[in-house]
């Protein structure tokens, strides 16, 4: 028989296809893809908190109806401020939203929560209690707050509760969505007490005036005849009229909406003095540091009839009111030493019902309300948005708006069925082209910009990337399917709850994950793209309802449980084996021991299952003789083998064989971890492999094609396993047995 042999040295990913390459996999589970390209086993997760909080129990003393599903994280946010200067802000299906403060738990104080309630301008806090504020709960399907950062500030929407922002220490509501009361203009009117009437003298009126030329308002022109007795005055004066508005500012400087403009107050100066008009002004909520006042130029002309809408509509900044207490104020401005020009246009309420929010061009941008439109803020101003700012995207066909991302060059938006770039022209205004009437995006969480791939999201039809526009403002915009090679796993994927899919970058080991809900359950499989190799592996128990990528010195994976027997918050390491080996409650002070008490850990076998292999041909067979493992040695870590023929879905063997990674043909044996002493013996890492597995006395049926299936066995805690490549040596064509030849001639020996 001729005996050849299979080598596959570079392996890929999941190609779940009929017909593919042999370096390609039919499965691979609980692996990450190393820059030495082989498959190593992955990382896992823990509780950040490891077992110093029972994170499941709620002290219903304290007014908690307790859930009955378990304490899930709902929202993560990760804001820096500065540098130095991060947190991770988070929300929970109490309705409480807290920062995450761990100081006191690595310090041994075990009784203290490892998080503290933030607080809004009058210090109550965000406890989900009525004794504090309560944030809305998301439902099953819903995608729960969105955040961005913008002037060192994080702002926060969820289309229910009212927009708010965090400086670092307090929150507050974003912007006004209401605008300020109708201010009241009337002209100055003094009174003074008259000593020389006989009658012991009475209280009489008089309007405040003054002749100085830079101050007052109205008009000195005269109108009608001169007094009879020869002086300058006149019996008439030119009537004057003036209007105002007032806008809120809060401590950030951002503008409320214009009011609505006072009723004209008209006067004349008969006298040769010129008025004051005093204003009585609204005053705001409490998110109000100050007020401005404006006002418009005399809307009468000579003849005292109204200049035209035209003019009459432009209003004029006078003053700052640097406090939301005084009720009075007192103009005398002239005409010719007003201030900037506004207009009712560049003033707006913030969207309130905005459901997701992204940072570009110096503006944000808001959308997700019932509206169905796309609102941006004034350039630099976060909170101000005017009324002209809204961009119609069209296409009622293509579904609500499901959200948004920023690049450096282009603001992405997404319908369920539809893709549109949003980009600036020279003068600040930004125009919009439709990328894709067919494809868009059902799970805002999922997109992120992943290197070397382009702009990634779950989409009904798949997981798709947008490439061209991130790179390259003038570059073609495409949009690929990503998950071509996994679509028998996308089956298994429940479109109906995959609104709330979480996408997250892990920088430390090259990976986009996406954590998706299978038929019947929430976000448990997590899908894992390579960007470095373009490839796709698995991974189970994942139960993440949102996640976040802290930068600086480090980059670390933290993501919030949806799933009430897992409950916490966990970082992803790849030093870690298990997954929540700690468990994340604990029978402490923080509640009784019987209470809410969970304990739920995985440890998953890493799989590496290569794809159906043709050895002789499409109909040719053959004996499998050896299969040779190229893998990485870590001393006594065993490996295991078993093997499908034929596309059987069944294993070969009844238990895996298996095998520690030393060399075959080496009488050096490598030092065990564990039983190998520092600084005198030498422990075989990263040290290349062969390990031979003898399949010929296992199987010695013919076969057309064969599958090999690599694990390890899940209750070696320490163990790792990391393959780089596999042989197949085959013996092909057919054995034939040579007869007798008394057999084969007949009685007559012809």
């Amino acid at each position: 028989m001729n005996t050849q042999r299979l080598i596959v040295e570079r392996l890929r990913g999941i190609d779940q296809r009929y017909y593919t390459r042999p370096e390609n996999a039919a499965i691979i589970e609980e692996m990450t893809w190393d820059t030495y390209d082989g498959w190593k086993a992955a990382g896992g997760y823990e509780c950040i908190t490891r077992d110093l909080y029972n994170w499941n129990y709620i002290d219903e003393s304290l007014g908690y109806l307790a859930d009955p599903s378990g304490t899930s994280i709902t929202s993560i946010h990760f804001y820096s401020k500065r540098s130095n200067y991060n947190e991770i802000i988070f929300e929970d299906n109490y309705g409480r939203l807290c920062v995450l403060d761990i100081g006191k738990r690595k310090a041994g104080l075990t009784t203290e929560e490892p998080f503290r309630f933030l607080r809004d301008l009058q210090n109550v806090e965000y406890n989900g209690l009525s004794s504090g504020r309560k944030r809305y709960i998301p439902r099953n399907n819903d995608i729960g707050t969105q955040s961005c950062t913008f002037g060192g500030r994080l702002y926060l929407v969820n289309g229910v509760d009212e927009p708010i922002v965090y400086d670092g220490n307090t929150v507050d509501r974003a912007g006004f969505y209401e605008k300020p009361g109708q201010p009241k203009a009337n002209v100055v009117v003094r009174s003074y007490h008259n000593e020389h009437i006989s009658d012991g003298g009475a209280d009489t009126d008089y309007f405040l005036g003054t002749r100085l030329k830079s101050w007052g308002l109205g008009s000195l022109k005269p109108k009608g005849a001169k007094s009879k007795n020869g002086s300058k005055d006149f019996i008439d004066g030119k009537l004057a009229g003036y209007q105002y508005r007032v806008t809120y500012v809060n401590s950030r400087g951002q503008e409320s909406e214009m009011s609505e403009p006072s009723d004209m107050c008209i006067f004349e100066c008969a006298d040769g003095k010129k008025r004051f008009v005093q204003i009585q002004l609204p005053v705001g909520d409490d998110s109000t540091v100050a007020r401005r006042l404006y006002r418009t130029h005399d809307q009468l002309d000579d003849f005292g009839n109204s200049i035209g809408a035209q003019v009459g509509r432009n209003f004029y900044f006078v003053r700052e009111i640097k406090d939301n207490e005084t009720t009075m104020f007192e103009d005398g401005l002239p005409d010719a030493s007003l201030g900037f020009m506004v207009d009712d246009f560049e003033f707006g309420k913030y969207p309130m019902q905005a459901k997701f929010i992204a940072s570009f061009k110096n503006c944000v941008f808001l959308t997700g309300g019932p509206d169905n439109l796309l609102r941006f803020s004034a350039s630099g101003m976060p909170e101000v948005f005017p009324k002209r700012n809204v961009i119609d995207l069209g296409d009622s066909d293509a579904g609500k708006i499901t959200g948004m991302y920023a690049s450096t060059n282009s603001l992405v938006v997404f319908k369920e069925y539809g893709t549109y770039l949003v980009k600036s022209n020279p003068d600040g205004s930004f125009t919009y082209q439709t990328i894709s009437r067919d494809i868009g995006c059902i799970a805002p969480n999922s997109i992120k910009d992943v290197p070397f791939t382009g702009l990634v999201f779950l989409s009904h039809n798949g997981i798709f990337a947008l490439k061209g526009f991130l790179e390259d403002s003038n570059s073609p915009t495409s949009i690929i399917d990503l998950s071509t090679p996994i679509k028998e796993t996308m089956d298994r994927v429940c479109v109906s709850s995959s609104f709330g899919s979480v996408g997250c970058l892990n920088r430390q080991d090259k990976e986009y994950w996406l954590c998706v809900p299978t038929i019947g359950e929430k976000n448990n499989l997590l899908l894992v793209w390579h960007y470095e190799v373009g490839a796709w592996s698995l991974r189970n128990n994942y139960p993440i309802g949102c996640a976040i990528e802290t930068r600086g010195p480090s980059s670390d994976v933290i993501f919030g449980s949806s799933d009430g027997e897992v409950p916490g918050i966990f970082v992803y390491g790849h030093y870690f084996r298990h997954k929540n080996k700690e468990g994340s409650t604990a029978g402490n002070s923080d509640g009784p021991v019987d209470k809410f008490i969970t304990r739920k850990s995985f440890l998953d076998n890493p799989v590496y299952e290569t794809v159906p292999i043709k050895l002789n041909g499409t109909y040719g067979s053959a004996r499998i003789a050896y299969v040779n493992l190229y893998a990485v040695a870590y001393g006594n870590s065993p490996i295991k083998l078993n093997f499908k023929i034929n596309r059987n879905q069944e294993l070969a063997l009844e238990s895996d064989k298996s095998m520690i990674q030393q060399h075959i043909d080496s009488e050096e044996k490598l030092d065990i971890y564990g039983k190998s002493f520092f600084g005198r013996d030498s422990f075989g890492y990263h040290r290349p492999i062969v390990i031979r597995f003898d399949i010929s006395h296992i199987n010695k049926t013919l076969v057309t094609e064969f599958a090999v299936r690599v694990t390890q066995d899940a209750s070696q805690d320490l163990s790792r396993i990391m393959l780089v490549g596999y042989s197949v040596d085959a013996k092909l064509g057919e054995q034939r047995n040579i007869r007798a030849l008394t057999d084969v001639l007949g009685s007559d020996r012809r």
